[in-house]
């Protein structure tokens, strides 16, 4: 369940099993409670999360661009962003070696708040005493004391990260938007009205992550796309052998190179029967994402339809239709499975004991629908489901994710049947 649960939300999980928690491993213990605690440090370092970091950009950027930056790069320029402020020339290139002399992050903190965070650690000789002094300016400003003294002057990457997180989640400084740059922010399409679309490039990233490829872990769906070997490693995965790698560019660093890789995953698409009318390789090569998308879930569907013994959707919606038989569906865009209740019943035939009837609702208002979808998300996860999809998902009825979610619980059911037998 908690590896199932923690490829749901993307964590990168290569050669963990169950028996690496049970045998007590401690280094892939680590290394997956790593990836949770930077994900719940960073997830709200983003431009959406916080409009200021429009602050950040560099000339001649745009917008989007920045929206296109990992937390610890978006850290880094944090960083020299309040150097600069207090008049330092030298500037960071990483969060580790160049944070080990303790100096840039007390000229932040000292940026951040000069009466509670002086540079007086600065005169130590001491590197340790001097990186101690900085954590107790830290936990002036409310910052929670996670590291050592050591952890800086040793330069450990990871806790340094967790460090510098923690400051800026405190307090960023970076001045709020007047009313001018507030709607700059806004009709440059930073607040996302492809609200759906959004979720969906969230789950498929965190799809393609949970399938195990080795050296694929995407960040940015639309941009680790562009050279083709990606997509074209998908598609082995699904179907080894469509793909023919002694003919794919692994170091396609020019526009000519992209396309002819690009030209293949329309090629290995059409062999696995994709519907890709007017999509070409330049759309993945410029980075269109209404047919990247599109060209994707065919190719999600086309997985998890595999994953069930290669059925139909109309099988699935047959099957689940005979799991509930007091309440049917016409198909899995059916509007009755917003309420959540379908959705509940179908895990309760998969496993009966999974539900509390007490605290399902009859899903007639928003909030009771809510709360049914999101119990159903729970069941589904206690069975161990691997879920990517949100509550309102169910709600709105994301065809989509329904899909996947309906597909993931036969899957549990079947593997119910043989664990019996």
């Amino acid at each position: 369940m908690a590896i199932n649960a923690c490829k749901g939300i993307g964590i990168k999980l290569p050669g963990i099993n169950p028996q690496a928690f049970t045998e007590k491993k401690h280094h892939l213990i680590l290394a997956v409670l790593w990836q949770i605690m930077r994900l719940c440090l960073t997830k709200k370092i983003s431009l959406k999360d916080c409009p200021e970091i429009m602050r950040l950009a560099e000339e001649g950027e745009q917008l989007s661009d920045l929206l296109k930056l990992a937390p610890e790069a978006i850290l880094i320029r944090w960083i020299n962003f309040h150097l600069r402020k207090q008049g330092v020339e030298k500037m960071v290139g990483n969060l580790g070696a160049d944070l080990k002399d303790s100096f840039a992050i007390l000229q932040v903190l000292n940026s951040l708040d000069k009466e509670k965070c002086s540079l007086a650690p600065l005169a130590e000789s001491d590197p340790l005493k001097k990186a101690e002094g900085a954590i107790r300016n830290a936990e002036l400003l409310g910052v929670p004391p996670l590291i050592r003294g050591a952890d800086i002057t040793s330069g450990n990457v990871k806790l340094l990260t967790v460090f510098v997180a923690e400051m800026f989640n405190t307090r960023h400084g970076l001045e709020e938007l007047n009313q001018e740059e507030m709607e700059a922010y806004e009709k440059a399409g930073i607040i996302d009205d492809d609200v759906e679309g959004s979720r969906d490039e969230r789950a498929f990233r965190f799809w393609i992550n949970s399938l195990g490829i080795d050296d694929v872990y995407i960040q940015d769906l639309i941009e680790d796309f562009k050279t083709g070997i990606v997509p074209l490693k998908i598609i082995d995965k699904i179907k080894p052998g469509v793909v023919n790698f002694k003919t794919v560019d692994k170091n396609p660093n020019n526009p000519y190179k992209k396309a002819i890789n690009c030209g293949q995953i329309i090629d290995a698409a059409k062999k696995l029967g994709l519907k890709i009318p007017g999509i070409g390789q330049s759309d993945f090569v410029d980075g269109n994402r209404k047919n990247v998308m599109a060209v994707l879930w065919q190719l999600v569907r086309l997985n998890y339809l595999q994953i069930i013994g290669s059925k139909t959707e109309e099988d699935l919606v047959k099957w689940a239709n005979e799991c509930v038989p007091d309440q049917k569906i016409k198909n899995l865009k059916d509007q009755a499975l917003s309420d959540g209740t379908f959705l509940i019943k179908l895990t309760a035939a998969v496993e009966p004991r999974a539900i509390n009837w007490d605290i399902v609702m009859k899903g007639e208002t928003d909030e009771e629908k809510a709360n049914n979808a999101k119990y159903a998300i729970s069941i589904a996860r206690k069975l161990g489901a691997v879920v990517f999809c949100v509550w309102e998902d169910i709600v709105n009825v994301n065809y989509k994710m329904i899909l996947i979610l309906v597909c993931s619980l036969f899957q549990i059911q079947e593997e119910l049947k043989a664990g019996a037998k």
